[in-house]
């Protein structure tokens, strides 16, 4: 039964991994979490370098390995693949990761007496936002990511390659994978932020489905983590607004009708998750998007 054996189950020892967006929030708990967990490289990329060194010091000399990239530039993934390329032959997994709130784009609130803006009064709030502000958003969390997976195809196909040869009753290491950060914005149908980031998180997921079915034939699997609120750069408005200490993780740092399970996503809740998705036990999942939430699109009108 040693197969069975959590050791055995959630390892991720030797992994070669990439993450973009690796220099803050959840990029780089799942940095810190692939590192604790010994696997092989752990490549982040992201703009900023001095976040990225951040990161990397917090784990062993060498096993985090910054490299600047901006993923809305194709020569700039081109060059980071590059660097990626010349200190290993394959990555085993890929986050797409990288990703951006932009300027709060949503609806004015209430007036004073509680009545609603009027349509023109919405109409000018929406329509005087540049329309390159939106743009930007796309151009980050949805076209940034399609091309940070394609420009790593072929280090993935390479981990696939050096797979053992299946054998009868012998299970088969997992194959190559891509996942995509998207968010629990993505079905929301209020906009408790931006226009911009609900539409391209929703986009992102599609963009999941999409990549899962089209791999399929190359062996490379797609699958999605759509997070509620977790504490970091993009958030933290979130949990100050709401009086939430400690990064919000303990019990009754949020209302049940906010959120559930009345705390914020922890580093355990992110890291458990995306070390079951690189280990064995992961191994059978493709073109799923998993929740992390604490049950927050139960509570809100959504798609989901």
């Amino acid at each position: 039964m040693s197969n069975l054996q959590a050791s055995h189950l959630f390892s991720v020892q030797d992994r070669v991994v990439v993450i973009t967006g690796g220099g803050s929030g959840l990029g780089r708990i799942m940095a810190r979490a692939f590192a604790a967990n010994n696997a092989s490289k752990i490549f982040i990329l992201g703009r900023r370098e001095d976040a990225l060194r951040e990161t990397a010091a917090q784990a062993a000399d060498g096993v985090i390995i910054p490299v600047k990239c901006d993923i809305t530039s194709k020569e700039s993934l081109v060059s980071a693949y590059g660097t990626v390329a010349a200190q290993t032959t394959h990555v085993d997994i890929l986050f797409a990761n990288g990703g951006i709130l932009g300027p709060l784009m949503r609806s004015p609130p209430p007036k004073a007496d509680g009545s609603q803006p009027s349509l023109s009064e919405l109409r000018e709030h929406l329509f005087n936002i540049p329309m390159e502000e939106f743009t930007q958003v796309l151009n980050v969390n949805v076209t940034g990511s399609y091309y940070t997976a394609l420009a790593f195809l072929p280090l993935l196909e390479a981990a696939n390659k050096r797979r053992p040869a299946p054998q009868v009753g012998v299970l088969t290491a997992p194959t190559a994978q891509i996942v995509i950060t998207s968010s629990i914005a993505g079905f929301n149908r209020k906009v408790p932020f931006s226009y911009a980031y609900n539409a391209s998180k929703a986009a992102a997921t599609h963009l999941v489905k999409m990549l899962a079915t089209n791999l399929t034939s190359y062996n490379i699997r797609v699958n999605g983590i759509a997070p509620g609120l977790y504490d970091s750069e993009m958030a933290n408005n979130v949990f100050t607004e709401n009086g939430a200490q400690g990064g919000g993780i303990s019990e009754g740092s949020f209302p049940t009708d906010m959120i559930p399970l009345t705390r914020g996503g922890s580093e355990e809740d992110l890291a458990g998750l995306v070390l079951w998705l690189a280990s064995n036990s992961g191994g059978y999942v493709n073109g799923t998007m998993m929740v992390t939430d604490g049950g927050r699109v139960s509570a809100i009108p959504a798609t989901y």
